[in-house]
């Protein structure tokens, strides 16, 4: 700092180092020393939507939901920043406070104005389905011990409390039941194998998902982008609909990375790229209303239709209940 006339001045483009090094931090994990960074920039009477938006991230990550609901709705309110990231943000808090009313209103009025756009459209009628269904279920009578492996919305709340207390160790137990119960969202389970890898559990654990099972160790668990086999069918995706449509090959790779992780740790069967990578461009054309005949797919991916028929089944099951990732 400079002093001037007893006034403290900036070094010149502190608030953008500031920044720089919020967000280097947050993208490390290190969520207290990116919120100090980011706070103080602030403190410069800095009205910079960076800021704002990398505090609220940071709020999130450490559990502070309802600042960082305080934080987005202003910025929505005062339009700052990229209205719809805020938008989607604002929501993801909502979900994790079982705030579901509110994200039925929030997205019912976003619709009402008839100013989505298309590349947002079925992430928001997914969400808005969603919601209107968490809603019905949190007006049904008090929930007893039999609930978590039940309600939905049980189990996300349970999801957010060992995440945040920090307490993963002493619900082993019910993380192994409920990674075995038949009833669980297989989202969940995914979420769980998450929590337990990222806090270094080692121990064997049973994962049973659509009817199959697998024994896994948490702490030898990949990645989901670093498997070789996920890799190969985005590369093929990319060699053929990323020269294409980039737009649409990006929008199918988030398709391909939803099924992943629904599937998680399950690894997608037939083991054939050629036949995934099919698949999701053929269902990916399917999802934004471009006709594509079966015979170009076998064409550029040298596959039979027979062969893939029943993958764009899977992908779509897939896509029925992925929305639960919010």
């Amino acid at each position: 700092m400079k002093k001037a006339n007893g006034k403290i001045i900036p070094f010149p483009r502190l608030k953008e180092r500031l920044i720089e090094k919020g967000m280097n931090a947050l993208h490390n994990k290190q969520f207290e020393q990116a919120l100090d960074l980011f706070l103080e920039a602030r403190s410069w009477n800095s009205n910079h939507p960076d800021i704002e938006i990398g505090i609220a991230l940071c709020l999130m990550e450490l559990g502070e939901y309802q600042e960082a609901k305080q934080i987005c709705k202003k910025m929505l309110h005062e339009a700052k920043g990229n209205y719809f990231e805020i938008l989607q943000m604002y929501l993801t808090i909502l979900v994790q406070l079982g705030q579901y009313d509110e994200v039925k209103t929030t997205i019912e009025a976003v619709l009402e104005e008839n100013k989505l756009p298309a590349a947002h459209a079925e992430q928001f009628y997914k969400l808005l389905h969603f919601s209107r269904r968490m809603s019905e279920e949190q007006i049904s009578p008090e929930p007893n011990d039999d609930d978590l492996f039940s309600r939905l919305d049980k189990q996300i709340s349970y999801i957010h409390s060992i995440k945040n207390n920090n307490n993963v160790k002493k619900n082993l137990h019910t993380i192994e039941e409920m990674l075995q119960s038949k009833t669980v969202h297989p989202v969940v389970k995914t979420m769980l194998l998450q929590i337990l890898r990222d806090h270094e559990i080692a121990r064997i654990m049973t994962v049973e998902k659509f009817g199959e099972t697998t024994a896994v160790n948490p702490i030898h668990l990949q990645d989901l982008l670093e498997m070789t086999f996920a890799k190969k069918v985005l590369n093929l995706l990319d060699d053929f609909l990323g020269n294409e449509n980039p737009t649409l090959f990006e929008a199918v790779k988030d398709i391909w990375i939803r099924h992943l992780y629904v599937m998680y740790p399950f690894h997608p069967k037939p083991e054939n790229a050629n036949i995934w990578a099919a698949a999701l461009h053929y269902v990916g054309y399917e999802i934004f209303g471009i006709v594509i005949k079966l015979t170009e797919v076998e064409r550029i991916y040298n596959i039979k239709s027979a062969e893939f028929i029943s993958v764009c089944d899977k992908i779509r099951q897939i896509e029925e209940i992925s929305n639960i990732r919010w």
